[in-house]
């Protein structure tokens, strides 16, 4: 029993220690997950401009947005 305790003790010292030893260690992995997030985010914007810009195209074609009498002003 002595042992599991020592070694738990001596997990958690290690564990609790990379910070002490290595202190940018967490703000560079949220750091690295923000960029993630990011490179996610401008991703999925340019498909949603994409799509815009195919629904604009349709609509210029058409006339119309969508069919629906709506015409779309686009800005120089």
């Amino acid at each position: 029993m002595r042992i599991v305790v020592i070694l738990a003790l001596l997990a958690s010292l290690v564990l609790s220690g990379c910070e002490f030893f290595t202190p940018g260690t967490s703000n560079a992995l949220s750091q690295t997950r923000q960029m993630e997030e990011m490179q996610r985010q401008t991703q999925q914007l340019e498909r949603q401009a994409d799509a815009l810009e195919r629904l604009v195209d349709r609509s210029e074609e058409r006339g119309t947005a969508g069919g629906a009498g709506i015409t779309i002003p686009i800005a120089p």
